[in-house]
C-alpha cells in the first residue's frame, strides 16, 4: 500500500502487467492466500490474484474468482480433460445437488426452489418468457431497468398479448425515499396487473430499492383478489445477491433472479433462479432440463412422479461444468467470512465514499447517501469532465473504474470486500485532483 501510494503521488505511471506479469502476480497472491485468515479484511483480499498495481472498483462487473473457487474450477477442469465421458457421469446426479445445497443454505430456502443458470440475463429470459400470462393481463415494471429486462419483458409480451406499462418510481435518484418508491407502485397496480417487475439495485443510479415494503404493498393488492387474479412480484436481485445480508424469503418476492459471478465472487457463467413454492405453478418450462429428475422421467423411469421445480427450469444442454460444478465454493466462501460481515464492510465503504465525494467541488452524487436505498453501486457526475474522459483519466492513473450502459451515463465506482479504506481515500483524491 506504501508503495502504491508512493507511485501515485509522484505521477509516476504503474505499470499494465503482461500476461507473463499477471501470472505472476497470481502466483504470488495464491502463494500468500495460504497463509492468510478470512478473519480480516487484508485476508480476504489476500484470496483474490487481482493485480496489485492496480486499485480495482469493478468487482461487480465480473469478478476475479477467490482462491477456493479457482482451486475447485481446476480439479474439475483437469478431471474433464482427463476422462470427459467418465468424470462427467460419475458426477452428474450429484455435482449440481451439492451447488443448490449451498445455494439454498446462504439463501435460506428449499434446495428444489433453485434452477441453476449461466447468468442474469439467463435466469430473467427464463422467468419472463415462461410467465402464464395471456391478453389483457398487465405487466408493471419501471423506467429503471437493465436493457435485459426491458428486452426480455418486451418479447414476453410481444408472444402472449399481455401488456406492458413503465413507471418511473423517484424523481431523484439522490433523494429517492421509501414512501415516495411504494406509493408509485400502489397507484399503479391496475386490476389487469399480474405482475410486478423491479431491480433490486438500480446499476445506473445506485438507488436500492426497498423490496420487503413493495412486497407488502403487493400483498395488500392481493388481499382482495382471487388465486387467478393474484400479482407475483419478480425481481432482478443480481446487485443486491452477495452484499445484502438478507434471506430471500424475508424479501417477500415470489422470482428471484441473479448472476452469481459478480457481488458472489462465483465462477463466471453461473447464476440462479428461484420461484418461491406457491408460486412456481405460474411459470412454465422454456428450455429442456436434463436433470435426472427430468430426462428420467422422459425415459420412463419415475411413472407418476412429478418434476419439482429445479427439474423442469434448470436449463439443459452441456454447459462449462467446471465452473457450475465449483459454485457452491462461493457460497460457502461468503459463509465462512459471514453474509453480515460482507454486507457491513460493502456498506461501510460505499458510505465512506459518497460521504467524501458529497464534499468534492464539482461532483454531483446521483446515488442515495442513506444505507438503506443503495448497496455497493455510487453513480456521479464530474463537472466539466465527460464520464467516457473521467474514465480515462482513471485507468491511466491505475484505477479500474466503470460507467453506467444506459441512455444517460453517469460516472461509477463499486467498491467491495477486496479494497480498503486506503484505496477509497485514494480515488477520491484522484477525483479531486481532476476538479481543481
Amino acid at each position: 500500500m506504501n508503495r502504491r501510494k508512493f507511485l501515485f503521488n509522484s505521477g509516476l505511471p504503474i505499470a499494465i502487467g503482461t500476461i507473463g506479469g499477471a501470472n505472476l502476480v497470481a502466483a504470488c497472491a495464491t502463494k500468500e492466500a495460504t497463509s492468510q485468515s478470512l478473519d480480516n479484511w487484508p485476508g480476504v483480499r489476500a484470496q483474490f490474484p487481482l493485480n496489485p498495481g492496480k486499485i480495482h472498483f469493478t468487482q461487480m462487473f465480473l469478478a476475479s474468482h477467490p482462491k477456493v473457487v479457482a482451486d475447485e474450477i481446476a480439479m474439475h477442469r483437469d478431471h474433464f480433460d482427463s476422462d470427459p465421458i467418465e468424470y462427467w457421469e460419475s458426477n452428474f446426479q450429484t455435482a449440481e445437488v451439492k451447488v443448490r445445497e449451498a445455494a439454498a443454505k446462504y439463501m435460506g430456502v428449499a434446495e428444489d426452489e433453485i434452477a441453476l443458470t449461466d447468468s442474469t440475463t439467463m435466469g430473467l429470459a427464463i422467468l419472463y418468457n415462461g410467465l402464464k400470462l395471456k391478453p389483457g393481463d398487465e405487466i408493471l415494471t419501471t423506467t429503471h431497468d437493465h436493457y435485459a429486462t426491458e428486452k426480455c419483458l418486451e418479447y414476453s409480451t410481444a408472444k402472449n398479448g399481455a401488456t406492458l406499462k413503465r413507471v418511473s418510481l423517484y424523481e431523484n435518484a439522490s433523494t429517492a425515499n421509501v414512501d415516495e418508491i411504494t406509493s408509485t407502485i400502489r397507484k399503479s397496480i391496475q386490476p389487469a396487473t399480474r405482475v410486478v417487475a423491479i431491480t433490486w439495485v438500480h446499476s445506473g443510479t445506485g438507488v436500492k430499492l426497498p423490496v420487503r415494503e413493495i412486497s407488502k404493498v403487493v400483498a395488500d393488492a392481493n388481499a382482495s383478489r382471487a388465486e387467478d387474479k393474484r400479482i407475483y412480484l419478480c425481481v432482478d436481485g443480481v446487485h443486491g445477491f452477495g452484499v445484502d445480508d438478507s434471506s430471500i424469503p424475508d424479501l417477500g418476492c415470489d422470482f428471484f433472479v441473479a448472476g452469481t459471478h459478480k457481488w458472489m465472487f462465483g465462477p463466471r457463467g453461473t447464476g440462479l433462479l428461484w420461484a418461491k413454492k406457491n408460486a412456481a405453478g405460474f411459470l412454465a418450462p422454456t428450455i429442456p432440463a436434463f436433470s435426472w429428475g427430468a430426462y428420467g422421467g422422459w425415459m420412463g423411469l419415475f411413472p407418476g412422479q412429478e418434476p419439482n421445480f429445479t427439474d423442469l427450469h434448470s436449463p439443459g444442454g452441456f454447459h462449462s461444468f467446471e465452473h457450475r460444478w465449483a459454485l457452491n465454493k462461493a457460497f460457502d466462501f461468503h459463509m465462512e467470512i459471514g453474509k453480515t460481515r460482507v454486507w457491513e464492510r460493502t456498506r461501510d465503504l460505499s458510505t465512506m465514499l459518497k460521504d467524501a465525494l458529497a464534499h468534492v467541488t464539482g461532483i454531483k452524487l446521483h446515488t442515495p447517501v442513506d444505507p438503506t436505498l443503495s448497496a455497493g453501486i455510487n453513480c456521479f457526475e464530474v463537472t466539466g469532465i465527460t464520464p467516457e474522459d473521467w474514465l480515462k483519466r482513471m485507468t491511466a492513473a491505475g484505477i479500474v473504474a466503470s460507467t453506467t450502459p444506459y441512455k444517460v451515463v453517469y460516472c461509477r465506482l463499486t467498491p467491495s470486500i477486496v479494497n480498503s479504506e486506503e484505496e477509497v481515500s485514494t480515488v477520491v483524491k484522484t477525483i479531486e485532483g481532476m476538479v481543481v
